[in-house]
């Protein structure tokens, strides 16, 4: 038992401090059994996405508003190795054209 009112008054703070702590650890519990529910990530996951987006979109955008010519010379290479397989059937399956005859 505590002699004097010192040990009275500090076990008394370390017993509401304690109680504090409990609380505050019940509210953060709380808290994050809402954040990590499934749907709570999901949305939030779906939002950080799509900001990505918006602003890759945006950069892309503005460095193409920056750089037309090298934008343009990109954009033709990338549209031929894409068309690359059906160009090649086209150019292998023209028939050979014969001379044009001259008469006379």
């Amino acid at each position: 038992m505590p002699k004097n009112n010192d040990d009275i008054f500090s076990l008394r703070t370390l017993a509401m401090e304690r109680d504090l702590a409990r609380q505050n650890l019940k509210q953060d519990a709380q808290e994050a059994r809402i954040r990590f529910k499934p749907s709570n990530l999901l949305n939030e996951a779906k939002h950080k996405a799509a900001d990505r987006i918006v602003r890759a979109g945006s950069d892309a955008i503005s460095g193409i508003r920056a750089n037309p010519a090298l934008s343009a010379t990109v954009a033709a290479t990338a549209t031929l190795i894409a068309m690359r397989k059906p160009i090649a059937k086209l150019i292998a399956s023209r028939k050979i054209s014969e001379p044009d005859s001259i008469e006379e």
